[in-house]
Formats: structure tokens, sequence, C-alpha cells
């Protein structure tokens, strides 16, 4: 499904758009490049969205009419239809091939003049739009829910040659909740700030990848990712050069705390805190000097 890729990570909006596409429907194939000229003009208005504020798993109500305002029936033809699609951008621009968390066909024909409403029921939390978008932050501060925008245009993708292509866009604010992740060092009883022993953290998304190494001169603090969609986040506690396990009864180690804040519509904040450690103890091999503490961590509730 042709939608917008902006970046190769997501990973936050800025302003968030939801895109609605009306392929092609009548005066030409879906597929024709260079589909002929016709009289159609689709523009789409009373364009609503609810919930005003919505995590990605709840489920939103996009709804609005499809008019023809040309001359000429958009799907005259048993066969013709054209998408509708629905996305998330960061700008509040439409650009190409980017995958929207839900599509529909239209196949109904809208004579000159006509009307045909829509209304669809769906979570915004899948397709590729959550991995290309799950930061949105635009505050300073960075604590959801933020603002974005849902957008809805028309022949998305330019398949039918419309009498006019500048009437093909609505769009409305909405407030997006996420979960704020940060991570605190909670201390490395051996390593130096210049060597490369010590207590190392790596945290991903599942999209990007953070690494940490302590003892460091960096703040002991720093959040990872502002507002994520993602309900999981993969965390690893490294234990590097522990010379100390080499010795009998030998070990040293270190934890990091991960701390998760969510706001959702209607509830109050909930924070979320797992502290991982992690420790190298001597097992009478040379492997014993580094430790890898893995963990998967569900940084928001199922019920929240």
């Amino acid at each position: 499904m042709p939608f917008p890729i902006r970046r190769p990570f997501l990973f936050v909006p800025a302003p968030l758009l939801f895109l609605l596409c009306a392929c092609h429907g009548g005066g030409g194939s879906t597929h024709n490049s260079h589909p002929p000229l016709t009289n159609i003009d689709l523009a789409v208005t009373n364009f609503t969205v609810s919930p005003s504020t919505a995590d990605p798993e709840d489920t939103l109500t996009v709804s609005g009419t499809i008019q023809n305002l040309g001359t000429e029936t958009a799907n005259p033809v048993l066969g013709d239809k054209f998408q509708i699609g629905f996305n998330l951008s960061q700008d509040g621009t439409v650009e190409l091939n980017e995958q929207g968390f839900l599509q529909k066909t239209i196949d109904a024909p809208i004579p000159p003049g006509g009307s045909l409403d829509f209304s669809y029921t769906a979570p915004y939390g899948g397709g590729d739009t959550l991995s290309r978008y799950a930061d949105f932050c635009t505050s300073t501060d960075c604590i959801p829910p933020e603002t974005g925008v849902i957008g809805v245009k028309v022949d998305f993708t330019d398949a039918i040659r419309e009498i006019d292509e500048g009437n093909n866009f609505q769009f409305t604010p909405i407030q997006v909740a996420g979960t704020r992740v940060a991570a605190i060092f909670g201390g490395c009883d051996f390593g130096t700030l210049s060597g490369p022993d010590g207590c190392d953290l790596q945290i991903s998304d599942g999209f990007r990848q953070v690494n940490r190494h302590r003892p460091s001169s960096e703040p002991a603090t720093e959040v990872m990712f502002y507002d994520e969609l993602q309900r999981f986040v993969y965390v690893s506690v490294i234990i590097r050069n522990c010379l100390a396990a080499q010795s009998q009864q030998g070990s040293c180690g270190g934890s990091w705390e991960i701390r998760a804040t969510t706001q959702k519509p209607g509830l109050p904040l909930l924070t979320k805190i797992v502290n991982i450690p992690c420790r190298a103890v001597y097992d009478g091999t040379p492997n014993a000097i580094n430790k890898a503490c893995s963990e998967v961590i569900e940084i928001r509730d199922l019920t929240y």
C-alpha cells in the first residue's frame, strides 16, 4: 500500500497525520502510471476521528464523506475500484510508499454531484507506520499525551487525473498517548572512567538501539525513548572485563533501572519501574569475566 516513509527509523512524530487515499475510480486503470484526463473531482468532507485522544491500541472511528464534484462518474464500470487508507505522518505532508494501518476498497459508483459516506474502526498501532513513527515528541519536556494531526487525502497516488487536485486534503488535531522510557544507572562496583571495563546498557524498542557505558563522565540518567508507541523494550545489562571473576569467589557487577511513564486518556499517569541487575561471578573459566543479563520489558500494562 503506497504511503509515506520519511525517515529510516522511527520512530516520533512531531505532528502526526492520518492519510485517507482514494486510489483510482474510473477513467483508467489503478496501475496506469499515465491515466487519461477525466472530469472526476473527488474530495472528502465532514472528516471526523474519535476519540480525540487515543492510545495506539485503542480503537479509532474514522468517518467522512467522499464527494464527486466533477461531471464524470467515479467507478462507472463493474470492477472499477479505489482504495481508502489511513496513516500517520510526521509533518502533515503526503509522500509515497508508506504503509497505513487500515485499507479498504471502494467499488461503488459515485456519480457527478454524488457522495458516499464511510466509517471504519481500527487501532492505528499496526502497519509499518508504528515502526517508522514511534516517537511523536513535540514538546520540550516530552510528557505524553502529545498533540498531532490526523489528515485525509483523496486519490493519494494520483491514479485519477482530476479536474482539481488541490481539494484532496482535510486535517484535524488529535492527542496521542504514549510512554516515556528512561534508564537510570544503579551503580557499578568496578571499572574506570577511561577503560572499557564496566557495566554497559543496551536498550532497544525493536527498531533502534541505544548503548550506554558506566562508569563514564556522562550524566547518570538519560531518557532513551520519548513517548514510545511500542509496548515492549529489549534490555541487556552487560558486565565487561570483570577481572575479579578470574579469582575464586570473585565477582563484580552493576544494575540499571528502567522507568516507563504512560499517560492514557481518562487515566492518571502510570509509572512502571523495573530493576535490571547483573553480576559476573567466578566459575573457573576465562569466560566468567563477561556476563550479559537480558530482559524483555512490557513498559505498559495491558489493562492501562
